[in-house]
């Protein structure tokens, strides 16, 4: 039988249905006291799913818990799942499959999925995945080691019924999967959009802001652990605070971020393109710690194709945007994503996406072909794409792209420049790789090959850019001589 909480309608309440059937109740019981029991979890998706997996890792670490590397060894294996598009669904589905062998081949007694896929398919999971013994939405992964502390209670109460409680307070993580150096912090869940395409607020729910103190206080705590680099995310940087009764709320927070004076580097992920205001323009132009980086997926410039989508704004919109933004903070790096082959998308609405592009000169660029996804109101929209035409159609922007960012690329070659060294390179282990403050964490915009160079992991250290390639650049340390 499977133990499955999930969140009903967004709500602020939770049924645990069936909640323990005899065989379960007896095999946790006879396996002594599961606070002793061995966990493996594996994260995938987004970084937003990341920060998820860290706190579930500090709360059951709390308790008593031993996170260990190798499913085999683990009595509980716990797998943060992502239903974004079809290929993260697929990914999640395998992975509980293949990770369920160890029930038989290992010392699994539980098998756990968490996250946007149980959220998102509550009502089917149950019966598709009889393998997964307990299911838990993404507001109720908070409760993961309360429920597991529980389960083994040999008196607990079948059929609970319980609030929950989506916390705007997270705890500091203790431990996380990123690297010392830097850390990404949610500071709000959900989105309050309706875009036609997108199966967020299906999984995630409505828009809940984090307290800014709150916010303030984790930053603090991790910069006082030595973190160099904070990366804000959410579903929309841009409405956090809305639901609080802020106004301009994002622009209020960085500028008490930037005056804590912690961290080195504060970069921004995902802005919606109609709230990017003159003022949190002016706070990442005029505040030093804030990286002059934006990330604003578009998604279109159509405007026939951001109506079916649900968006606002056409081309010309989309121009006065970007040359607004590089007025008011110049020297700022930009980057999108857009979806192509959206249901109805003709060749001439494409080509004026192309065109776009084309003007606006983006150091980063991303492209999805567009994934039909079940509850959305775009999955049955006439006039859907043959895959074919989806994929040539992306690859005819991201070839154009890779010439643009090859050219811009280019325009650093001979620039000294601060660079944060990531660590070894995964192209090979002799050379450091880094990250110039225009690009991202976790290779999504390239990296700085640094081919001479002392400097520890975690630093930032000023290089001379000698060589471009279309995403990445090589560099040597100007404290080190280059190898000739």
């Amino acid at each position: 039988m499977i133990l499955f909480i999930s969140c009903c309608d967004f709500v602020m309440k939770l049924e645990l249905i069936n909640c323990l059937n005899n065989t379960l109740s007896e095999a946790l019981v006879d396996s002594k006291n599961i606070i002793e029991k061995t966990v493996n979890i594996v994260s995938l998706g987004c970084p937003k799913n990341l920060v998820d997996t860290e706190n579930m890792i500090n709360d059951l670490e709390s308790r008593g818990y031993k996170i260990i590397p190798d499913a085999e060894k683990a009595e509980i294996i716990l797998v943060n799942t992502c239903s974004f598009v079809t290929d993260a669904r697929k990914e999640s589905i395998d992975t509980l499959l293949d990770l369920s062998r160890y029930k038989e081949e290992g010392n699994a007694k539980l098998l756990v999925g968490t996250g946007c896929l149980i959220s998102r398919y509550k009502d089917t999971l149950p019966n598709l995945l009889p393998e997964v013994d307990v299911m838990l939405s993404t507001f109720e992964e908070s409760r993961l080691g309360e429920l597991l502390d529980g389960l083994s209670q040999p008196n607990v109460k079948k059929n609970n019924t319980t609030e929950l409680i989506i916390p705007q307070s997270i705890p500091f993580r203790e431990k996380r999967l990123t690297p010392r150096h830097r850390a990404y912090v949610k500071i709000s869940e959900g989105c309050d959009h309706t875009c036609t395409f997108c199966s967020i607020p299906l999984s995630r729910g409505p828009q809940i802001s984090r307290k800014p103190e709150d916010i303030l206080s984790e930053i603090t705590r991790l910069g006082n652990e030595g973190v160099e680099e904070i990366t804000l995310i959410a579903q929309d940087l841009t409405r956090y605070g809305s639901d609080l009764g802020l106004k301009d709320g994002l622009a209020d927070l960085l500028l008490m971020i930037d005056r804590l004076n912690k961290v080195s580097w504060v970069r921004l992920l995902y802005a919606y393109p109609t709230l990017v205001t003159d003022r949190l323009l002016d706070v990442i132009r005029d505040s030093p710690s804030i990286v002059k980086y934006l990330d604003i997926p578009l998604q279109h410039v159509n405007g026939e194709v951001l109506r079916r989508m649900e968006r606002p704004g056409n081309i010309d919109s989309s121009r006065r945007l970007i040359s607004r933004i590089r007025e008011k903070v110049p020297g700022i790096s930009l980057r999108t994503t857009f979806i192509v082959g959206f249901p109805g998308e003709t060749d001439e609405e494409f080509q004026e996406l192309m065109s776009f592009v084309k003007w606006a000169n983006f150091d980063h660029l991303g492209v999805f072909s567009f994934s039909r996804e079940e509850g959305t109101p775009s999955y049955n929209m006439d006039g859907q794409i043959p895959a074919r035409i989806k994929n040539q159609r992306r690859n005819q922007v991201m070839a154009l792209q890779k010439k643009i960012s090859f050219e811009k690329n280019k325009s650093y070659v001979g620039k000294v420049v601060p660079v944060l060294i990531e660590g070894p390179s995964e192209q090979s282990p002799l050379v450091l790789s880094g990250r110039i403050a225009t690009m991202a964490p976790d290779l999504i915009d390239g990296e700085v090959l640094v081919l001479s160079g002392s400097a520890s992991v975690g630093e930032i250290v000023e290089c001379c850019i000698t060589k471009a390639h279309p995403y990445d650049l090589e560099a040597w340390e100007i404290s080190v001589p280059p190898i000739v």
